[in-house]
């Protein structure tokens, strides 16, 4: 099943963990705001035709101006997201353009998000309708109860750890949407939203290093990831110079 995309970026939390005076998706990391590699990517993907971002009314402003100065123009009018990640996922579903028959759905703090990675979630929803990013757990999970006595230890290899992007057919994001009322404070993913309502959700390999910036001390990883990077495609700039420096003696 084909049909064209449309790419949803919450971008309203709060961010209490992160502190500071500017909201989150706006930090600079590397000299830009955390937000604008998010939306660079999508910008570059392929598959995606439309992208709506939602950040705090206060911030619109300053949303509408990022996007006019990196030149994503496949970006909607911002919108203002809700009190919850879900209700600002509804938000952004109620401004989804007829066309799109797919919905993409990432964090607008996970800066390393590749086109690969994009693309790979796209390919793998039309094959299976619903699909979340994640990587296999690594390391073992035990369930503890209020006063941190372990009460289970977890089957590692039946544990993955989510990420975004979560693609979804339009129909299916919008009927769970619709079942999950007023109850949407209590999804801590969209898949999970999905998956309650009933529909199968299948997991696509991810990467480890798309990482959700959280606290400061990511902040510090991200840094490093996006400036590698950087770095190795200059590298690779840099060889097919030289390569063609070569043939041109």
């Amino acid at each position: 099943m084909r049909g064209a995309v449309a790419a949803i970026v919450p971008a309203a939390g709060k961010g209490r963990r992160f502190g500071g005076s500017l909201t989150k998706p706006f930090t600079l990391v590397n000299g830009h705001p955390m937000l604008a590699y998010v939306l660079w990517r999508l910008q570059e993907s392929r598959s995606i035709r439309w992208i709506i971002l939602l950040v705090r009314t206060q911030d619109l402003s300053r949303a509408s101006d990022l996007l006019r100065r990196y030149r994503i123009t496949k970006a909607l009018p911002p919108k203002s997201g809700g009190v919850c990640r879900a209700d600002s996922v509804a938000r952004g579903c109620a401004a989804l353009p007829p066309e799109a028959k797919w919905v993409l759905i990432h964090d607008g703090a996970r800066p390393c998000i590749s086109t690969a990675l994009l693309e790979r979630c796209v390919v793998s929803a039309r094959r299976y309708q619903a699909v979340a990013l994640g990587v296999p757990a690594s390391v073992t999970v035990k369930k503890v109860d209020s006063k941190f006595w372990v009460k289970q230890t977890l089957k590692r290899s039946e544990l993955w750890l989510v990420q975004t992007p979560q693609v979804f057919r339009k129909e299916w994001l919008l009927e769970s949407l619709y079942r999950g009322g007023n109850r949407l404070a209590r999804f801590p993913d969209d898949a999970a939203l999905v998956e309650e309502a009933g529909f199968p959700v299948r997991m696509v390999p991810g990467d480890p290093f798309n990482i959700k910036v959280t606290t400061r001390e990511d902040l510090i990883l991200a840094e490093a990831i996006l400036r590698h990077r950087q770095d190795f495609r200059n590298q690779k700039t840099e060889v097919r110079n030289q390569k063609s420096e070569i043939r041109n003696y």
